[in-house]
Parts: structure tokens; C-alpha cells; sequence
């Protein structure tokens, strides 16, 4: 029978393991927002932004996009309990033309687009210790358009 300091040290081991692979998802998932932003303020109406006019995006083009898929941890441990296009649903988005951000409060001078994701992820590896196995993480993303 393994002694107690023995499976304290698994235990511990296995919680710096999960932390690890959260903050893997988080930064992955962040990095994925900032995109998001930057993307839409590419699609922001630079004929409006000059004008001082409330940010409008231009027209939609159509445009090819491979398949999304679910983020992951490389071991898979870590992923999102919901679909992507169902978290991104729930997501906020604040267009703001100047002054301040709705979404982080901030001063802002250029049109900025921002985003807040509350992203539920199942870790299996939680249940071991008697923990809920769905954590939320929540992340802000945001960019300002070049005018």
C-alpha cells in the first residue's frame, strides 16, 4: 500500500498537470479571440470611421473558411463543453468608435472591437479528486481598427 506522502505527491503532481493544461486552453483560446477582433475591425467601414460616425461594417463578403474544430490540449484532457459556434452565440461584442470600452472599461481612442467569451471546459481529471469536472473560463480579447 503506497504511503500517504506517496499519494499526496500524485495528487499534487496531477493538480499542477490540470493547471498546466487550463492555461494551455486559456492562451489558446485568447489568442483565438484577439483574432476574432482583429478580423472585425478589418470588416469596420473605414468611410464611417473617418466621418466620426458610429462604426458599420462593411458589406459581407463571401469567403471560403476551413471547418472549426474544438480546442484541445495536445493530450486531449482539456476541452470545451459546448460547441465553438454555440460558445462564440454567447459571446459579447462591444464595437466602440472612442471613448470608453462597455466590455474592460479602458479609454480607447481608435475604433476598437472587443470580445468576452465565458467558455465552459469538461476536465476529466478533476472528478479523481472529487471536483467539478467543468470549470468556466472567461477571457477578453479585443483590437483596434488602423484609421
Amino acid at each position: 500500500m503506497p504511503s500517504s506522502c506517496s499519494l499526496l505527491l500524485v495528487l499534487v503532481l496531477s493538480l499542477v498537470y490540470v493547471v498546466g493544461n487550463v492555461e494551455d486552453l486559456r492562451s489558446k483560446i485568447r489568442a483565438d479571440l484577439d483574432m476574432a477582433a482583429l478580423t472585425a475591425t478589418q470588416a469596420l467601414d473605414p468611410t464611417a470611421l473617418a466621418s466620426g460616425a458610429p462604426p458599420a461594417c462593411c458589406p459581407m463578403r463571401p469567403r471560403s473558411s476551413p471547418g472549426s474544430t474544438s480546442p484541445r490540449t495536445s493530450q486531449g484532457c482539456s476541452v470545451l463543453a459546448e460547441s465553438p459556434s454555440d460558445a462564440a452565440a454567447a459571446a459579447n461584442v462591444a464595437v466602440t468608435n472612442s471613448g470608453t470600452d462597455p466590455i474592460t472599461g479602458s479609454v480607447v481612442a481608435a475604433p476598437t472591437v472587443t470580445i468576452r467569451l465565458a467558455a465552459p471546459v469538461h476536465i476529466s481529471l478533476l472528478s479523481v479528486v472529487g471536483l467539478p469536472t467543468t470549470i468556466s473560463l472567461t477571457l477578453v480579447g479585443s483590437a483596434a481598427a488602423r484609421t
